[in-house]
């Protein structure tokens, strides 16, 4: 029975897709794969269904009828896992070849060995590994946001716009019943710091992305940054919900 459901949302992503998936196929069979089509105007779609023959890994694939967002796309992968009920963890993987297959296993085993309700794959933990370095101006907002959520929540983080993470079943679970339409990781790592889960971070090295276009471009960092920093202060005055 699988153990890990790894999430790939893909928006447009028709130039990297097939190549990410097929860097997965190292894996065991502990592993399943969900890909979100998010509205996709390209071929992410057909390339996709097709990955359910061609893979050695079992592969799903859901097609959201409009472009929803990544937080969307994201959610819809943890409420997939809930309603499965067959996975110990979720693992969040970008569809863009940036984050290194061959990290996936070793997220896995730092929530397990250190108990992790969250692990986080970090290019900033260990700057020797990191790999590529993203722009100068993406870089000094990712410090800033790592500096608001350790401050707010009291717990270290160096890269908390990181999408590739491992989330144990008291985070995935609480991300499928919310979790932010857009922008979401630095707002649900700190939801998780603040809520007392145990949040950890693994050094990682990413690459460039292999086709598309970033979600978050120039045009849109000025918004990026004030939604996200009023988010975490908002959040950071809320009561704190139950979790189940």
């Amino acid at each position: 029975m699988p153990s890990t459901l790894i999430v790939i949302p893909a928006f447009n992503e028709e130039a990297a897709l097939a190549t990410t998936i097929d860097n997965l196929q190292f894996l065991s069979d502990d592993y399943e794969v969900l890909i979100v089509n998010d509205g996709s105007a390209d071929q992410t779609r057909s390339i996709a269904e097709s990955t359910k023959t061609s893979s050695r890994l079992k592969v799903h694939v859901l097609s959201l009828a409009i472009n929803c967002g990544i937080g969307v796309a994201v959610q819809t992968g943890y409420l997939f896992a809930v309603r499965q009920g067959l996975y110990q963890y979720v693992i969040q993987f970008d569809a863009d070849g940036q984050h290194p297959a061959e990290d996936i296993p070793r997220l896995v085993e730092a929530c397990e060995s250190q108990g992790l309700d969250l692990c986080v794959g970090s290019r900033f933990l260990d700057l020797k590994r990191s790999g590529y370095r993203s722009t100068f101006l993406r870089r000094m907002g990712i410090r800033f946001f790592a500096r608001l959520v350790s401050g707010l929540s009291r717990t270290k983080v160096t890269d908390p716009t990181s999408g590739f993470r491992c989330a144990g079943p008291r985070a995935w679970k609480a991300f499928a019943r919310r979790y932010p339409d857009d922008y979401p990781e630095p707002e649900t790592l700190f939801w998780c710091a603040r809520h007392r889960m145990k949040v950890g971070e693994l050094a990682v090295s990413m690459s460039a992305r292999q086709g598309g276009i970033s979600s978050i471009r120039i045009k849109h960092s000025v918004y990026y940054m004030l939604k996200v920093t009023i988010a975490i202060f908002v959040d950071r005055i809320r009561r704190k919900e139950p979790l189940q």
